[in-house]
């Protein structure tokens, strides 16, 4: 019920106030399993951004996975870590009560 189109055009706002946009993402890491992964992975390393947030097993596998794939990103891009919308939630919950 929150949820009004004000609402939403206003978060949109404020949202522009603080974006980067990227254009031309070079090719930093090749994921053959879901290529369609590869653009989200690599703007992510381009940004270095600390949290790539989804629901995609493909990529929250990354952290996990052993295979050879999983272990280069982890090797490759320590600073990157993906996690599910749950996480990072509880993350940033976490962040705002130390800073309180």
């Amino acid at each position: 019920p929150e949820l009004t189109d004000e609402a939403v055009s206003t978060f949109l706002e404020k949202l522009l106030d603080i974006v980067i946009f990227v254009r031309d993402v070079p090719p930093k890491f090749h994921l053959p399993r879901d290529v369609d992964d590869e653009d989200y992975i690599n703007l992510a390393v381009e940004v270095r951004a600390d949290y790539l947030v989804s629901w995609d097993k493909d990529l929250l596998s990354l952290m996990t996975d052993f295979g050879g794939d999983a272990k280069e990103f982890r090797q490759r891009f320590r600073f990157l870590k993906v996690v599910d919308p749950v996480v990072f939630l509880e993350l940033v919950r976490q962040l705002k009560k130390k800073a309180d």
